[in-house]
């Protein structure tokens, strides 16, 4: 898959991030938390070592991945969606 694809898919687990809590993954969505995180995190890892152009934009976008984790484990939904947010808002899309 290419590095386009990814972002694209990314960008979409992202969307979903910023307006759902972990508690808020209804049963017949099919999708829970954990696999939602562990999605965001498996492409995340196929994203960040082909960004090379881009790389202050890329570890802002880690950090604020690696926040939005901490915060939804620590029971913080607020401070997890505003990473997301946070994320979401760059222009994370454009990364090379």
């Amino acid at each position: 898959m290419s590095l386009s694809e990814k972002l694209k898919d990314f960008a979409g687990a992202i969307a979903l991030a910023k307006s759902s809590a972990p508690d808020q993954y209804d049963e017949w969505y099919g999708w829970t938390y954990e696999t939602h995180m562990a999605d965001l995190k498996e492409l995340w890892s196929h994203i960040h070592p082909r960004l090379m152009r881009d790389r202050e934009q890329a570890e802002e976008v880690n950090s604020n991945l690696q926040r939005m984790f901490d915060a939804f484990e620590n029971g913080k939904n607020a401070e997890g969606r505003a990473a997301a947010w946070a994320i979401y808002n760059s222009n994370f899309r454009e990364l090379r």
